[in-house]
């Protein structure tokens, strides 16, 4: 069995595909994204958009959040966006915008081409993100002499419910694979496993991490780990149908 961490929606539509391969799969999300009812207040603004160079977005959230409102934030669509992942330059691609770039092996990376393409004197970002945040980019660009403001359009609530379905499965007994994203991920699964499985469960779960420091994050919490080849939902699935197909034989 797999289980699916990710935050909905993008939990159920990686559910749906492993489960029509045949890959037993439940989703058991750990965090509930918010967003505003309505814009924040620099996004209010007349003209504001004029004063940056580009927009900075480094969650899949923040795309989604980017997208829906782009009719109503005209300004924002004529500046290039630079995205962490290709799934958040889609979105934005398909809602109309620029894609400048992105960074395919997450935000320290994207800040180092952001830097080395930044026009000439003080030039300024802007970058949605969520509440919490794992890396702040904007303090890293800042060093490099890039003034970006950040505006925070969305929360990620941690989710914490009892699954019986999942705790039967693991006193039955059989290997687990947990897919991870995101450190923060990781750590709100390590409470919900510390709340509603016993000890010895530990040993029947592989780490599916999708990137060398989240499976060094889980290495250290005492998991056996796997590690997808690149930070992008493709590669986490095939990393899920190898891991699966290996278990089951």
């Amino acid at each position: 069995m797999i289980i699916c961490l990710r935050p909905q929606p993008d939990c159920d539509a990686d559910v749906s595909v492993l489960t029509a391969e045949g890959i037993q799969t439940v989703a058991l999300p750990m965090l509930n994204i918010l967003y505003p009812p309505d814009p924040p207040d620099l996004l209010s603004r007349p003209d504001f958009a004029s004063q940056y160079q580009g927009l900075i977005i480094t969650s899949k959230q923040a795309a989604r959040y980017l997208a829906a409102t782009a009719q109503d934030l005209p300004g924002l669509s004529a500046l290039p966006a630079w995205c962490v992942g290709a799934a958040s330059a889609d979105i934005l691609r398909s809602a109309g915008f620029q894609i400048a770039d992105h960074g395919r092996s997450g935000a320290v990376e994207l800040a180092s081409r952001i830097s080395r393409a930044a026009p000439g004197s003080q030039p300024a970002y802007l970058w949605l993100s969520g509440r919490d945040i794992h890396f702040d980019i904007g303090a890293c660009l800042s060093d490099a002499g890039v003034s970006v403001d950040r505006v925070i359009v969305y929360q990620a609530e941690p989710l914490n419910r009892p699954r019986p379905d999942i705790t039967d499965r693991l006193a039955a007994g059989g290997r687990v694979g947990v897919v991870v994203f995101s450190a923060r991920t990781f750590s709100l699964f390590e409470t919900w496993r510390a709340d509603h499985t016993a000890p010895a469960h530990k040993a029947q779960m592989t780490i599916l991490a999708a990137s060398p420091a989240l499976a060094e994050q889980a290495r250290a919490a005492g998991f056996e780990t796997c590690t997808a080849e690149m930070p992008e939902r493709e590669a986490v699935l095939g990393l899920c149908r190898d891991w699966s197909a290996q278990n089951i034989s």
